[in-house]
């Protein structure tokens, strides 16, 4: 069973990487109907401060968190920023890098096959009462809807994500899971699969 699992993780994360591929990539270009570029005018002004700064790699939110918050002219002060708004929360990254990183294709393809080596060895521990085909794929396409809507639908709630780039990671997780959970269910199946079906 531990070559199936591996097998499975290993055809699994090339047909997730190549579904990412074909999602953000240029075929569906979904980097572009999903995340809005900074204004032409607003651009210099976010950026010039950053960099003039030399502001390390990090996740930056504004209004900032408090870091003491028994200090209530601090919490005071924060709560006010809050109601006002605006509210940023930013991912940055310093250095540039080249769209087509072979390093960074790379840990894409590992992250893939982690995930998928995790599904399949779950889908490996209850295999025995998922005789069919179908019931293997439901319960690792299951796995899938449940990881997408967690983070994403919290992500709308608590940072302010649009509802249509939570539903844009949401249709391109699922799609990456219904691909893992169609190859897994095939190899990682229960030896008497086939005659429990029947």
């Amino acid at each position: 069973m531990a070559v199936r699992v591996i097998f499975a993780a290993i055809l699994s994360a090339l047909l997730m990487s190549v579904w990412g591929f074909v999602f953000w990539g240029p075929v569906l270009n979904m980097t572009a109907r999903l995340m809005a570029p900074l204004p032409e005018e607003a651009e210099l002004d976010v950026i010039a401060p950053f960099r003039g700064n030399n502001v390390l790699d990090g996740m930056y939110l504004y209004p900032g968190a408090v870091a003491d918050p028994t200090d209530k002219a601090a919490v005071d002060a924060w709560n006010k920023k809050v109601e006002e708004g605006p509210i940023l929360h930013m991912a940055y990254h310093q250095q540039g890098i080249s769209p087509m990183d072979p390093v960074m294709f790379a840990k894409g393809l590992a992250h893939s096959f982690v995930i998928a080596l995790l599904s399949a060895t779950l889908l490996a521990t209850v295999v025995h009462g998922l005789p069919t085909y179908a019931s293997r794929v439901g319960v690792l396409l299951l796995v899938s809807l449940i990881a997408a809507l967690w983070t994403n639908v919290g992500n709308v709630i608590w940072w302010f994500h649009t509802v249509e780039y939570a539903a844009g990671q949401i249709a391109y997780t699922v799609v990456a899971g219904l691909l893992m959970a169609l190859a897994t269910a095939a190899i990682v199946k229960p030896k008497n699969a086939s005659a429990a079906a029947k």
